[in-house]
């Protein structure tokens, strides 16, 4: 069944084309996003955005605008997705004292746009004019004749000017014949619930070990790639992200090292943290997939002598488990994934070498929870072996704070 993702409001220019979608948090239960707090609703929408199965991607066409917490602005961090696919709301609950203020500045150095929601032209927001590209205007709050003085004042300022909240269209025409430049509203449109399905992250007590790889002072590309492969549902998710439009991908992904090398260490650093704020998975089901994705790699390792094979035998254990992990078939779940040939059809149709190892390994999974004779398995029982006792000995070393 389809979850609700976000909901999604268009912003109209003069001429009544879609400037950009501003995005709002949703959550099937009616919580609120006041009630979870900014960092968690940010989280949480721009996670959903690049996750979930959607069946339209107008969404990657135009600027989408996203509320950020006082946190987030403040930690050194950035939004994962390029600069010219956001607009950054200030809500008003924001307090732009000296630091926040420093921080934007970070921020725009680094091409991010700004606009002042619900802006209501008191002094101590005057630091950020300057630094912003939208001031919205909340046209319940702010009467008609302030709206007009305030931007009459302001008009040396490089900014477009939105009109929010237009309800009827002789308030819309009022402000167009004012000068402003955007425009929404319910007259216009009404938010709408975007539809997909939700997929899970890593809980945030598994990703320990691949933050400490991510944050180290030099971090290794193998270490962060072992790091990586103890935690099977951040590794799916992070292939949903760096597959997703906005990273817009045109060559194959066979391996994690290649995901990782794809999305490059910083906007990795990103995914995981915003990851973090979202919920975990049971680890009885990440054990039983790593432990398969390990025995895959083994024993291409074991029959591969160029050593080829062990990469893209542990993304095909991986990606065979996600209706395990995510809930999703693998045929919906692959259908938007940019993987090889190799690793589709071995992964749906247990087809090529790759496609062997995965049928062995399932096999001999189904025969150990039915409790059958091992024996025709060959030295897949050692490999088990090795495996869940390698994947113990990982998840076990995890420190939980």
């Amino acid at each position: 069944m389809p979850e609700i993702l976000f909901a999604s409001q268009p912003i109209y220019d003069c001429d009544g084309h879609i400037y950009a979608h501003e995005l709002l948090y949703r959550h099937e239960t009616g919580i609120t996003a006041f009630e979870v707090g900014d960092s968690v609703a940010t989280s949480e929408v721009l996670y959903n955005l690049c996750t979930g199965l959607l069946e339209y991607v107008e969404h990657i066409k135009l600027p989408v605008c996203v509320n950020v917490s006082t946190e987030f602005l403040l930690s050194g961090l950035f939004l994962p997705l390029a600069p010219e696919h956001v607009i950054v709301e200030l809500v008003e609950r924001i307090e732009p004292n000296d630091e926040i203020v420093a921080a934007i500045k970070r921020w725009v150095a680094k091409g991010f746009r700004f606009a002042l929601d619900d802006f209501e032209f008191q002094d101590g927001w005057k630091p950020l004019l300057d630094l912003a590209t939208i001031i919205k205007v909340d046209i319940e709050r702010t009467p008609f004749d302030v709206a007009k003085q305030r931007y009459q004042e302001l008009q040396h300022l490089d900014v477009l000017w939105l009109a929010e909240r237009i309800e009827d269209e002789t308030t819309l025409q009022q402000y167009q014949e004012l000068g402003f430049d955007l425009f929404q509203g319910y007259f216009l449109a009404r938010p709408t619930a975007v539809e997909g399905r939700r997929v899970p992250s890593a809980a945030a007590t598994q990703l320990t070990l691949v933050i400490n790889q991510l944050f180290a002072e030099d971090p290794e590309l193998y270490e962060i790639v072992a790091a990586l492969q103890t935690d099977p549902v951040l590794v799916v998710n992070l292939l949903r992200i760096a597959n997703s439009p906005y990273y817009g991908l045109t060559r194959k992904i066979e391996s994690l090292k290649e995901v990782v090398m794809l999305l490059g260490l910083e906007p990795l650093r990103k995914w995981v943290l915003l990851i973090v704020a979202v919920k975990g998975q049971a680890p009885e089901k990440t054990k039983l997939i790593l432990t398969r994705a390990y025995m895959c790699s083994e024993l291409a390792r074991k029959k591969d002598p160029f050593n080829r094979l062990p990469g893209p035998a542990f993304l095909v254990g991986l990606l065979s488990g996600s209706e395990v992990l995510l809930g999703i078939e693998k045929q919906t779940f692959l259908a938007d994934l940019n993987v090889s040939e190799s690793v589709r059809s071995a992964v749906l149709n247990d087809e090529g070498e790759l496609g062997k190892y995965l049928q062995a390994v399932q096999q001999f999974e189904y025969d150990l929870a039915m409790k059958k004779p091992l024996e025709g398995h060959g030295d897949l029982f050692d490999i088990y072996q090795q495996c869940h006792f390698l994947v113990d000995e990982l998840l076990n070393n995890i420190v939980i704070e």
